[in-house]
């Protein structure tokens, strides 16, 4: 069922917004991975779910999963919750069980949806990073800017941290989504 409904929304992604990925080569096809993407619309969970090669699991604030309709739909896609503003030992837990399972996690490094580069990434992708040993794949989402704008995903290098400052992670990997979000 998930492989049927990611085919018919790419269908209707690439008619209506002209979706263009680039990069699938560096996605690794097996193990553990952290997919760090910036956030500029509420349609980036759908369009990483879409177009990755592999169902990512993702990390949705807590807010989101309040709404009947949509919270077993959100579970279904992969989604669950995180309470934003303090360490949240449930949400880590299970993000790191996915990676020991070999899963893809995806994480908007932003904390929330921006509009524009600038903001501090957030340390949490650094951390569980170090802590599980799973390679971060940063990821820049362009756009849409409105109705049959075009949207592009940039998916860049496997980034194997050296360092166990998980700040200093998040700072490298949010500069390399700025890279890519500026390359042609």
């Amino acid at each position: 069922m998930y492989r049927v409904l990611r085919w018919l929304v790419r269908l209707v992604f690439r008619a209506i917004f002209r979706v263009s990925v680039s990069g699938m080569e560096q996605m690794p096809v097996r193990g553990a991975v952290i997919v760090a993407a910036n956030h500029p619309t509420w349609l980036d969970p759908i369009l990483l779910g879409a177009y990755l090669p592999r169902k990512p699991y993702f990390i949705a604030k807590a807010e989101v999963f309040r709404y009947r309709v949509f919270n077993p739909l959100i579970r279904y896609l992969g989604g669950f919750p995180v309470h934003r503003g303090m360490p949240d030992i449930r949400a880590i837990r299970h993000s790191l069980r996915l990676l020991r399972d070999g899963r893809v996690l995806a994480i908007f490094i932003e904390g929330s949806r921006t509009f524009k580069a600038g903001p501090t990434p957030k340390p949490g992708v650094g951390m569980l990073a170090v802590k599980s040993g799973a390679p971060i794949v940063p990821v820049a989402i362009q756009g849409p800017a409105g109705l049959f704008a075009p949207v592009r995903i940039r998916i860049g290098r496997p980034i194997h941290p050296v360092t166990d400052s998980y700040s200093d992670i998040a700072q490298l990997v949010m500069a390399e989504i700025r890279r890519l979000a500026s390359s042609a």
